[in-house]
């Protein structure tokens, strides 16, 4: 996939080239990079059966890839602050790594979670929290209604991080894709149409991304 970034907090410092976390950063975008766009039928009810955004196979991708690197998964959450939910997704060497799919709310909870690991200077995989990392599908793609896209994301922490409300170094992750051309995808069918994670057939396909109607920033997903 093509990725974007956008950073908060002088997060652009402390990740990518020549920083402490060249390394880690090059581990998150070659594994984001190659991997391919998942996709499955929608059950809503004016799209039913057309392709859309897949996050379980999407967010499978990922752990997959990261803990073949050393990257940790699905981190418990110490017990006294459990009500901010059980864990986080992935953790390494200071920076916490959360894949962002779902309802568009829920990205608050992870900022402000991760604000309270940051300054209570909490330890995940044996070492304090220095950098929150959020991967996003960006909005060009067909998904689940009301789930978060990065062009939204960007605009919450834009407001968010202005008005100070947040300290923690962010680095945001929008995933894209080529438009008008014929790209590789996986198409997953669940056992059920919703929240299921259990995989009934799963095929390598092609597709395209093509515009659902003229000026809308929306596209449809066809396959091939």
């Amino acid at each position: 996939m093509i990725i974007q970034v956008s950073d908060f907090n002088n997060a652009d410092q402390i990740i990518g080239p020549n920083t402490e976390y060249e390394s880690e950063w090059n581990e998150i975008s070659t594994s984001l990079t190659k991997m391919p766009l998942h996709i499955k039928p929608s059950d809503q009810a004016n799209i039913k059966g057309n392709p859309i955004f897949d996050p379980v196979g999407s967010n499978q991708y990922i752990k997959n890839t990261l803990v073949k690197l050393g990257w940790h998964s699905n981190i418990l959450i110490p017990v006294e602050y459990r009500f901010l939910g059980k864990d986080v997704d992935f953790g390494k060497s200071g920076i916490l790594l959360e894949s962002q799919f779902s309802n568009y709310p829920f990205l608050l909870n992870n900022l402000l979670r991760s604000e309270l690991f940051f300054k209570s200077r909490i330890h995940f995989a044996g070492n304090s929290t220095k950098l929150l990392v959020i991967i996003t599908k960006a909005q060009m793609f067909p998904a689940s209604n009301s789930t978060l896209y990065y062009e939204q994301a960007v605009q919450q922490l834009t407001a968010l991080i202005k008005h100070h409300v947040f300290d923690i170094p962010i680095r945001l992750i929008g995933l894209f894709e080529q438009k008008n051309t014929t790209i590789s995808a996986v198409s997953t069918i669940y056992q059920s149409t919703r929240y299921s994670r259990i995989v009934n057939t799963q095929i390598d396909c092609q597709c395209q991304i093509l515009p659902s109607h003229a000026r809308s920033k929306r596209y449809k997903i066809h396959i091939l």
